[in-house]
């Protein structure tokens, strides 16, 4: 492992499926696969893979970065993602996944009622390092590139939410510069909302 290569790019859309996979990882899913009879963790990951493989959503590839660990045979594994955009294209951009949520379950639960950032801000939506792979530097890689990108966009303002019950991920956030700004509701979570000034 040691002599593997890590480094941060742009997702592609053939890196959907692990991106799907890590951010069911990030998310506190239990509550939607609940209430959601036959529903399984993997077929949500396959759910979601249909947002990263396109354009105009939350989770596209288009506005992801993946951390790939290169092996000595030339193959790149996926360890980690995180994806971000403008807070002003919010709505747009969760509009096909609700519209989705509801024709194949029925509902969409209390998704369409969250709002999780909004214009002005350079929003972090999802971040997620496989579990094998964490404690190696993954996730500080894949914000300084987010942060780089936020500023080369202009933004003054990066933000991010965290489950109250994420004490570790909440002390990463806070040791990167964040601090938490308020509260938000995500799928039944109470959720610290956190800023960094750029």
């Amino acid at each position: 492992m040691e002599k593997d290569r890590v480094y941060v790019r742009d997702a592609r859309r053939e890196d959907a499926r692990d991106i799907a996979g890590l951010i069911v990882h990030a998310w506190p899913v239990e509550e939607f696969l609940k209430v959601r009879p036959g529903m399984t963790v993997d077929r949500f990951s396959e759910f979601l893979q249909r947002f990263v493989e396109a354009d105009n959503t939350l989770y596209s590839y288009t506005v992801t970065k993946v951390a790939v660990v290169a092996g000595q045979d030339g193959r790149e594994r996926v360890a980690g993602m995180m994806n971000g955009y403008d807070g002003a294209l919010y709505g747009e951009l969760k509009r096909p996944v609700i519209e989705a949520l509801v024709k194949e379950f029925g509902s969409c639960g209390d998704f369409d009622k969250t709002v999780e950032t909004s214009a002005g801000e350079f929003y972090l939506d999802s971040a997620s390092v496989s579990p094998e792979m964490r404690s190696m530097g993954i996730g500080s890689m894949l914000f300084s590139a987010m942060l780089e990108r936020a500023s080369a966009e202009g933004f003054k303002v990066v933000g991010l939410i965290v489950d109250e019950d994420k004490p570790k991920a909440e002390a990463l956030y806070l040791r990167l510069g964040f601090e938490v700004v308020g509260y938000k509701d995500f799928l039944g979570h109470r959720m610290k909302h956190m800023q960094k000034s750029l």
